[in-house]
């Protein structure tokens, strides 16, 4: 029995997520669903996920920030993942410019420095604000997770790690994976991936939506360097020091997606 083909996006809060969405609604319109849960803190299991997508047999993409890998299992679809993974220092200033969009944008009006306040931030989710975790390997903890699973964790001085092999073992699996920092040329490359899964996809590179930062046309390190120069030495330390296991796992991501432009994705697909 050929089950039916299904886009899942897995939507990591500022890793480009909504700039795919729109490729995903240019691709499939209203068969393509975007779930959430009423609350920021819902979370959809991946038995709850395959009920959804049962219900609805004619989607052929979905999306969501409250599901987690491993895809869920079912007999009547095969879910194929989508990931985005960023930098972490560049995806944690994003989530500050972003929750200060409307201060921000008169600030820009009045040529402020839209970092002015940034180690300010920064020193103060780290003290103890509810969000501290958004700024302490945030994509580790996402994508670290067992089938019907939270993620196992641990402190560590002030800190939270978590399965940083399982991250990369989810990873690694995921055939249509992408880094924000090279979003048209990674989601380019799923058109021949999907190819292979008789999936029908198409990209045409797009205005990139909901944007917080004015330098994303600028090379990677340039805009590193500017968010180091906002923060003192000590808070930088500090900050990557807390998303140490990020920038492990955004380094595999980054090996895996080179060596996949270069060579295929390697993942036997069968037909059934």
């Amino acid at each position: 029995m050929n089950r039916r083909n299904l886009l899942v996006h897995y939507h990591i809060y500022k890793n480009s997520g909504t700039s795919f969405e729109q490729v995903l609604d240019d691709n499939y319109g209203d068969r393509h669903l975007k779930i959430d849960g009423p609350f920021a803190f819902s979370h959809i299991t991946q038995d709850q996920l395959a009920d959804i997508i049962e219900q609805h047999p004619s989607l052929l993409a979905c999306s969501s920030h409250q599901i987690h890998l491993p895809v869920p299992s079912s007999v009547e679809f095969r879910a194929i993942p989508v990931v985005f993974v960023r930098n972490p220092m560049l995806r944690i200033r994003s989530v500050y410019l972003f929750d200060h969009r409307e201060a921000l944008r008169d600030e820009r009006d009045h040529g402020a420095n839209p970092l002015a306040d940034f180690e300010e931030w920064v020193l103060t989710i780290l003290a103890g604000d509810p969000n501290r975790l958004q700024l302490c390997n945030f994509q580790t903890s996402t994508l670290s997770r067992a089938y019907q699973s939270a993620p196992k964790l641990k402190g560590d001085n002030g800190r939270v790690l978590y399965d940083l092999q399982a991250a990369i073992n989810n990873m690694s699996v995921v055939p249509c994976l992408a880094r924000t920092e090279h979003f048209d040329r990674d989601v380019g490359s799923f058109e021949g991936t999907l190819e292979r899964f008789g999936v029908h996809f198409r990209y045409r590179p797009i205005q990139p939506v909901n944007v917080s930062s004015t330098d994303g046309d600028q090379p990677i390190d340039t805009q590193v360097e500017a968010m180091k120069q906002a923060l003192s030495p000590k808070t930088w330390d500090h900050l990557r020091w807390m998303n140490d296991q990020d920038l492990a796992l955004y380094e595999a991501a980054h090996e895996m997606m080179e060596n996949r432009l270069k060579n295929g994705f390697p993942l036997h697909v069968p037909d059934c």
